[in-house]
């Protein structure tokens, strides 16, 4: 099975890396120590009654991380209420942390000239310093200007759209299947104790590959495996990086947490496809992929990309695809395992569609999406997309946010906020449910014309405007498929019949639980 492959080939390097780690984790703290040493004699050149309030209650070193991690919610809620709607929190290795809450989130996350996402993501996982540091010995990819189409970005958001993905059905379909065989083969009341998330990552790696890379290349086993592991290797390492000087992250990074098998899995195996792209052996009928989408998009001077740089963009996609992915399927089926009522119901909806059970076909049915929008409501990150202050910018309260600030966003609050709800145009009814927002309720948008993909200030999982995920569309599809497929194929349940607690970063960031759930072939 796959994920014996890839527990095989990862095996030999534990030795080492577990010989290293006590090293690695003292020049860690000893760096973090220096670095909220340095935070905290730092002064600000803005009058401090101009800046956002710092939360009162932190103790040296710590800061306010405890009381944070002690209730997230209330905790926030709290300190919007005595602080206002823009305040700042002090996070061990990130400093003076500021938190736009309401309508801030959507004036920063709009803002581009004065906040950058993609700087701020790269202050919090540097996965692009992680590939860099592992590869540039390689190969170093090309620099892209800020004026040109994206080779990343553009293909997604012009190719991807939710009337374009049918082109990945049946690729879509085979792999899941194939993999279902594999990783999860269960006769009529076998039961087997299921690690989700790391059972979802192999999953989904077996359909990101062949969508993305092509079915030739996509179905090689080492790749699914690598790149299933590729993500958790970039997490990893991405701490070292961001937390200690470069020159310490990129030894720590070369020596340790390397993902130059996994580039080289990548150009080993695309860089000769996408050659029979370019120089015609293909044929004109060659499989769609994102790989020969970003070999297709010109430079901005017009000429050919060359094949090892689109190649190498596809350690992003699926980065992006299989981590995202899986992350929000894992809460799905955590959130379903409880709801043994919920799952009779959706499996009734998944029945009247018959043998045409497609990604399409499931995308359509009301309660799939009006249950996996209130996933996305409510398992998203307390605090989220973070943003640097690229300059020092005034907001709407007067309240200045200096230039180099790390900006995040009270996600979780303005998700379960009334006042952010948006209005249903031929009724004039909130769209809230019958439910308080501050409950689950699978239910909650059945019926109401907006979907698990329309995004607003009181629906940022999928980002916003400019920001808002341009592969979502294909994410939704791909995610709903998957739990009607199993649906049809396993019982889920809990031990204890209730929801495992969420893993839960700096009180931020949440991941799913890690408690394993019970699977029971049907």
């Amino acid at each position: 099975m796959f994920i014996e492959t890839a527990k095989i080939f990862y095996q030999k390097n534990d030795e080492i890396k577990k010989q290293c780690l006590s090293l690695s984790v003292a020049a860690t703290v000893t760096f973090l120590v220096y670095k909220l040493y340095k935070n905290n004699i730092k002064k600000s050149t803005i009058d401090e009654y101009l800046l956002p309030p710092l939360v009162k209650g932190g103790i040296p070193l710590v800061g306010n991380l405890f009381d944070l991690e002690r209730n997230p919610s209330k905790y926030l809620d709290d300190a919007k209420n005595i602080y206002g709607p823009c305040f700042r929190l002090s996070i061990p290795g990130q400093g003076k942390l500021v938190v736009v809450t309401g309508s801030l989130i959507g004036e920063v996350m709009k803002s581009t000239k004065n906040f950058s996402f993609t700087q701020g993501i790269e202050t919090l996982v540097p996965a692009a310093k992680v590939v860099e540091a592992s590869y540039k010995h390689k190969f170093v990819v090309e620099a892209v200007s800020p004026r040109e189409k994206h080779p990343i970005v553009y293909p997604i958001k012009h190719n991807f759209k939710e009337n374009q993905i049918e082109v990945f059905s049946e690729r879509i379909q085979t792999a899941l299947k194939t993999a279902f065989d594999k990783e999860l083969n269960l006769n009529k009341g076998e039961d087997r104790i299921v690690d989700v998330w790391d059972t979802l990552t192999i999953l989904i790696s077996n359909i990101s590959c062949p969508c993305f890379a092509g079915s030739k290349v996509g179905n090689d086993k080492e790749l699914i495996a690598g790149m299933a592991q590729f993500t958790q290797k970039i997490i990893k390492a991405g701490v070292f990086m961001s937390m200690l000087p470069t020159w310490l992250g990129n030894f720590i990074v070369r020596r340790f947490f390397s993902v130059e098998y996994e580039m080289d899995l990548i150009m080993n195996l695309l860089v000769p496809e996408l050659e029979k792209i370019r120089n015609g052996q293909a044929g004109d009928e060659y499989e769609v992929t994102f790989a020969s989408m970003a070999l297709n998009l010109p430079k901005e001077d017009g000429s050919a990309r060359s094949v090892q740089d689109a190649a190498y963009y596809f350690n992003n996609i699926a980065l992006a695809s299989i981590h995202t992915t899986s992350h929000f399927a894992s809460f799905a089926l955590h959130e379903l395992a409880c709801r043994p009522i919920l799952i009779q119901d959706l499996r009734n909806e998944v029945a009247t569609l018959g043998n045409n059970r497609t990604p399409e076909t499931v995308a359509k049915l009301p309660l799939m999406d009006s249950f996996f929008r209130e996933v996305l409501r409510c398992d998203t990150d307390y605090l989220g997309m973070h943003h640097l202050a690229l300059q020092d910018t005034t907001m709407s309260t007067g309240q200045i946010i200096p230039k180099g600030s790390l900006v995040v966003g009270a996600l979780e609050q303005v998700h379960r906020d009334i006042r952010y709800l948006p209005v249903d145009e031929d009724t004039g009814e909130v769209f809230m449910g019958n439910s308080p927002l501050e409950k689950f309720d699978a239910y909650r948008f059945v019926g109401k014309k907006i979907k698990s993909t329309t995004v607003g200030i009181e629906f940022l999982t999928f980002g916003l405007g400019a920001h808002a995920c341009p592969g979502r569309y294909f994410a939704a599809n791909e995610i709903k498929y998957v739990i009607a497929e199993m649906l049809v194929r396993y019982d889920v349940r809990t031990k204890s019949g209730k929801r495992a607690q969420d893993n839960v970063l700096l009180g931020m960031t949440r991941f799913p639980p890690r408690e394993p759930l019970i699977f029971t072939g049907l």
